[in-house]
């Protein structure tokens, strides 16, 4: 079974990609983390949505305008998952839900 605990989620500013790491710091030292995509280490930063920095009860939400419109960015291919997560402050699963959400009701509406 794995421990979330140990699951960090990292953002590579430079090319705004999200990846994963498991484990525990070796030797107390702390590890230099590289990003998969382009391999740098210099812009790789702790990544955690907003929506989870506010306390141990999470928070609904509701869906603004302006995030709606980010997320039909994504339902025509200009953006990535998880670049709108970050552009959003989300997490990449709620965008996912609510990207599967809208297409629900455009099937329903034709």
């Amino acid at each position: 079974m794995i421990d979330r605990r140990q699951i960090k989620n990292w953002l590579c500013e430079d090319c705004t990609f999200v990846f994963q790491t498991f484990g525990k710091k070796q030797n107390g030292r702390p590890r230099k983390y590289f990003c998969p995509s382009c391999g740098e280490n210099v812009s790789v930063f702790k990544y955690e949505a907003d929506r989870f920095n506010q306390g141990p009860k999470r928070i609904k939400q509701p869906w603004r305008d302006e995030e709606i419109q980010v997320i039909e960015q994504v339902m025509n291919g200009e953006l990535l998952k998880y670049q709108a997560a970050i552009k959003l402050g989300r997490s990449i699963k709620s965008v996912r839900r609510k990207i599967e959400r809208m297409n629900k009701e455009r099937v329903k509406a034709e």
